[in-house]
């Protein structure tokens, strides 16, 4: 990518920063819950959260919806910080807060597939971290949740060109990223970690959505890796991007996969085969857990 392509896509990228859409406590309530568990304190973020009418109405809603089965409906903003819990306040804050920094008529890609798969791969990451030692789970949820951001991204300020690329990838049945690199000159990651540093996210995350697609090249393989393969296994699964992808993949020859099993020899032990099919029973929480953040119509058009 030549150095006049990244400047302007730095300089579009600054535009974002500077929209009024994007919620005024999104940056200090995102830092909170990056923090490390002994540093939160759950009564500020309580506080933060109570600040943005969207965000309060959303948590209490999805606290009071049938996917956690609670006996009692909490009430109070604390008490549904409490029931949902630190990781589920964290995704409500980041869907809610980038809707609104990405209004929906400059979707490209439908809102309701983008985040099924965002919080699809979370889940997986988060799943596959389980089965790794010394693996920070949280952090690996966070990696899948924004390692396409750069979609979002592409969606406001490159539409055109972005429209392009979607329609190369549905007829060709090529991965998004190289329809994009065919027609864009670029792809999601480039403009992704733009976003991740013009938000000052955490380094590891930054170098996820920098290198997701070719985690050998990123400063964080292990991590670029996991969400690589997650990623993958998303897509395999039919938690894509509402079309069919012709190039099939056989995860342990991946490239990342070899990189992973470098750091993490217990992978050895991994029936990678039941693993993916477990997938299948994730779906319909996942599918869930979009129609509780994003009402009805959203679920159904995923």
């Amino acid at each position: 990518m030549t150095s006049d392509l990244k400047s302007k896509i730095a300089e579009r990228v600054a535009r974002i920063e500077t929209t009024p859409a994007i919620p005024a406590i999104f940056l200090p309530l995102l830092e909170m819950l990056n923090a490390p568990p002994d540093e939160v304190k759950l009564d500020k973020v309580v506080e933060l959260v109570s600040y943005d009418n969207t965000i309060a109405a959303q948590c209490l809603r999805v606290a009071n919806s049938p996917l956690f089965g609670m006996t009692k409906s909490p009430a109070s903003i604390k008490g549904a910080v409490i029931s949902l819990g630190l990781r589920r306040v964290e995704t409500i804050l980041l869907t809610c807060c980038l809707s609104q920094a990405f209004p929906a008529r400059n979707w490209i890609i439908d809102p309701g597939v983008f985040w099924r798969h965002s919080l699809g791969c979370a889940m997986v990451c988060r799943k596959f971290s389980e089965r790794l030692k010394g693996v920070d789970g949280d952090e690996a949820y966070m990696a899948g949740l924004l390692h396409d951001i750069g979609f979002l991204v592409n969606c406001l300020i490159f539409p055109d060109e972005f429209s392009l690329a979607m329609e190369r990838a549905h007829k060709s049945g090529i991965p998004f990223d190289e329809a994009e690199r065919e027609t864009m000159g670029f792809t999601h990651e480039e403009t992704g970690f733009a976003l991740a540093k013009q938000w000052h996210l955490g380094p590891k995350i930054a170098q996820v959505i920098a290198h997701h697609h070719a985690p050998e090249q990123s400063d964080a393989k292990p991590l670029a890796a996991l969400v690589h393969l997650s990623d993958l296994m998303c897509r395999m699964r039919g938690l894509g991007y509402g079309y069919y992808e012709t190039r099939r993949v056989d995860l342990p020859d991946s490239p990342a996969w070899n990189l992973l099993l470098e750091e993490h020899c217990e992978l050895d032990g991994v029936d990678l085969v039941h693993f993916t099919f477990e997938l299948d029973g994730w779906v319909g929480e996942i599918c869930e857990l979009v129609s509780a953040i994003f009402g009805a119509s959203a679920a159904a058009k995923a």
